[in-house]
This record gives C-alpha cells, sequence and structure tokens, in this order.
C-alpha cells in the first residue's frame, strides 16, 4: 500500500530537502482509481528498491472541487489540473512532473527516467 501524504506533509518533506515521488490523483478520476492503480505498485517498487519513496495525495473526490485550498495550492504548485499526476521532487525541488501515466510498460519507463534525473 503506497503511503498517502496530506499536502502539509509533502511540503514538510520539501522543506527537508527530500528526494521523494507523489502520485496525485482525484478520487473520482478512472484513469487513476482503474487504469493507473493496478500497475502503480510495480512503478513504486522499482523507485523505492533504487531508495526514492514513493506517496499519493488524492486532492478531489468530486470532480472540480478541492478537498482543501491546501490540495488546490499543492494541484497548482504541481502543474495544474490533470490526473494522475506523477511528480519527481529531488532535494526538495520539483524537478519532473507527468501526467496521465498508466500503463505498466510506460510506468516501469517513467521509474527509468526519473532515476536518471536523480543520480
Amino acid at each position: 500500500m503506497i503511503r498517502e501524504l496530506s499536502p502539509a506533509e509533502v511540503r514538510e518533506q520539501m522543506n527537508q530537502k527530500e528526494t521523494f515521488v507523489l502520485n496525485v490523483i482525484a478520487a473520482w478520476c478512472p484513469d487513476c482509481m482503474v487504469r493507473q492503480q493496478p500497475h502503480f505498485p510495480g512503478f513504486a517498487q522499482k523507485m523505492e528498491t533504487a531508495g526514492i519513496p514513493v506517496y499519493q495525495c488524492c486532492v478531489q473526490t468530486e470532480k472540480l472541487i478541492f478537498i482543501s485550498d491546501e490540495h488546490q495550492s499543492l494541484t497548482d504548485a504541481f502543474g495544474g489540473h490533470g490526473y494522475p499526476r506523477t511528480v519527481l521532487i529531488a532535494n526538495g525541488v520539483m524537478v519532473d512532473s507527468r501526467v496521465e501515466v498508466m500503463d505498466a510498460l510506460a510506468l516501469s519507463m517513467l521509474a527509468d527516467e526519473f532515476l536518471q534525473q536523480v543520480v
């Protein structure tokens, strides 16, 4: 199970100059909850094997309605609408943000790209 972070926890990780991946999702989004979800644990395992933790943050439970202003601010900071959004944060700074990478092959390739960016 991938650990869920609140926006405050994400910002704290960033303030501590951590390197991690954040998967920004919406509970109403079939791309997030149906298409990507079965394949995401493999992506997370690949990243975590390389020492990079992977977290999730659900920002909306209803379409176009953010859970809070903090959830909206976090979404805006990482590139705005578009789910699922997978974000690489290296040493506390966003270095990559991808939207709608959903199948196993695409997620594996994304993991490889992210790992190259943090070496």
